[in-house]
């Protein structure tokens, strides 16, 4: 049984990353999935952020269905609710 040969142009999956990218192939990967994306928007934000970012543009690259689920990490709060001043 062969692998299937990978598109051109496209990273590979992150599940299946064995060594740690750098910051910048952290960057590169992002946009690679989202093209409207600017290296300038990116430098913004920690190295813990764009690996979530790159996780979840991941995830939406799986096909609906059964496989295709997103585990929130549990940083932020799943409802927020806010109360109005008086």
């Amino acid at each position: 049984m062969s692998l299937p040969t990978p598109v051109v142009g496209m990273p590979e999956r992150v599940s299946s990353c064995t060594r740690r990218l750098t910051r910048e192939q952290v960057v590169d990967r992002i946009m690679a999935l989202n093209t409207s994306i600017s290296v300038s928007f990116l430098e913004g934000f920690c190295e813990r952020t764009l690996w979530s970012y790159l996780r979840r543009l991941d995830g939406l690259s799986e096909p609906r269905g059964r496989r295709a689920a997103w585990k929130r990490e549990g940083d932020t709060p799943a409802i927020v609710t806010r109360r109005r001043r008086v």
